[in-house]
């Protein structure tokens, strides 16, 4: 769809919209679009509750998109409830002035979501007016992935599915493409000529928060790294587009990229793996070898990237919160290193080390960042990922999210780290809390 064009009738509708997901981060989305006069001009938000609540409790901090609201009680296990849904989305709809898409967004726990397909799919909620929404975890490995893209696909085509992966929404995530194809500078070294690795790191400094179910069952290789890591690299190391405002190329440009990706060596050579302190403490399992950091090597077939060595790191507990991807770039001696930063999160932006003389008699060098910030050239309002990610549902734009090709490829990469797991003690590094990733590294 054309972007410049209004956005089409829509009716929205939130499995979980009484959830701390929906609460905390898709109200306050749909909020703030509101106040931006980017809704639809004909929207309905239909919030679906288990329990008998009003709209006023559930909307209570976002009194502006009462008027287009309403709770729907309904049991998710129930077929005819389903069938009440559709009777109820139809008579919304014969009030629009042209058919609406309607969106369900699924704010749900993960072991909820199929059964929920499943009955969308059986009461006839899912003909072409009807796409879906899903946040991840896509899977716990590949062969559940597989299963619930399979399953998924019994229901409703791929291009009905959304699969949310925020990190491809942040606007620095989405500017990648465009800095790497749109300035000769880059887009001519961007290659194993002149780079000799690439690091992609995001570091927290909160620890699980007290998930400790979730936790207990993901760690950090699924948590972070399957998902954001791994799509930032394949933003990074995809081959540009054709055309640099075409991004309908984007999502295969990616896919090719993370099917040239996988480990640099065997598993216990190219994966490092740690935990914090206190953490079997914490989850009360002493025996719990549940990663909270983990580091993987891995190599690229591409021959563009043929011996650069690409490390994605994660970990929970450090001494700070960012999200970076760091380009090193080939020297000859310790004079000559430039290094480009592209800052994921926080202070959005792209930032490159230079050697300068100091100013002065004696000849000394200095290195100095040249620095660009988002923040000071558009202002501190930036789209939030749930902003960015509901428009482009409404829009019908699958660029930012991720396909089901996409998914199982990056599952596939890590496949071989998952069976060795499974088959070996892990060896886990303890690290305290508050540590550099470097020095968990060490």
């Amino acid at each position: 769809m054309d972007e410049k064009k209004a956005l089409p009738p829509t009716i929205l509708v939130i499995f979980g919209v009484s959830g701390d997901l929906a609460q905390r981060y898709l109200l306050p989305a749909l909020l703030k679009i509101n106040r931006n006069k980017k809704l639809p001009a004909e929207f309905h938000l239909v919030g679906i509750s288990r329990q008998n609540l009003s709209v006023d409790k559930v909307l209570a901090d976002q009194s502006s998109l009462r008027a287009g609201a309403e709770i729907f009680q309904m049991d998710l296990g129930t077929p005819d409830d389903y069938i009440k849904l559709k009777e109820r989305l139809a008579a919304i709809g014969s009030g629009f002035k042209a058919t609406p898409q309607i969106i369900f967004y699924f704010a749900v726990p993960p072991v909820a979501v199929l059964p929920i397909i499943r009955h969308l799919g059986n009461s006839g909620l899912n003909d072409k007016n009807f796409n879906i929404l899903l946040e991840k975890p896509f899977g716990v490995d590949l062969s559940s992935a597989d299963d619930l893209i399979k399953e998924t696909a019994k229901h409703f085509k791929e291009e009905q599915v959304y699969r949310i992966d925020h990190y491809l929404a942040k606007e620095m995530a989405q500017n990648i493409t465009v800095f790497l194809g749109g300035n000769v500078l880059f887009r001519h070294v961007w290659n194993n000529d002149f780079i000799s690795r690439i690091d992609i790191i995001a570091s927290e400094k909160i620890d699980i928060e007290g998930r400790v179910h979730f936790y207990e069952q993901s760690g950090a290789l699924r948590d972070v790294l399957q998902s954001h890591l791994l799509q930032l690299a394949a933003l990074v190391l995809m081959k540009p587009c054709t055309d640099l405002f075409d991004f309908r190329e984007v999502p295969r440009h990616r896919l090719e990229a993370l099917n040239q990706l996988q480990l640099d060596g065997p598993v216990d050579k190219s994966v490092i793996a740690g935990q914090y302190e206190g953490y079997t403490s914490e989850v009360e399992n002493s025996d719990s070898n549940t990663e909270t950091f983990v580091c993987t090597k891995l190599k690229s077939a591409d021959p563009r990237w043929s011996g650069v060595p690409i490390r994605l790191i994660t970990g929970k507990a450090l001494d700070q919160k960012f999200t970076e991807i760091r380009v090193h770039f080939k020297k000859s001696k310790a004079s000559e290193a430039n290094r480009l930063t592209l800052r994921i999160q926080p202070r959005e932006g792209i930032e490159l080390e230079l050697w300068v003389k100091k100013p002065g008699y004696d000849h000394n060098l200095q290195q100095l960042p040249l620095d660009f910030n988002y923040d000071q050239y558009f202002g501190q309002d930036l789209p939030d990922a749930y902003e960015q990610v509901i428009i482009d549902a409404m829009r019908g734009s699958q660029n930012l999210f991720a396909g089901s090709q996409e998914v199982l490829a990056s599952w596939r990469i890590l496949e071989p780290v998952q069976q060795y797991w499974s088959m070996h003690p892990r060896h886990l590094k303890i690290y305290a809390k508050g540590s550099n990733y470097k020095d968990v590294l060490a």
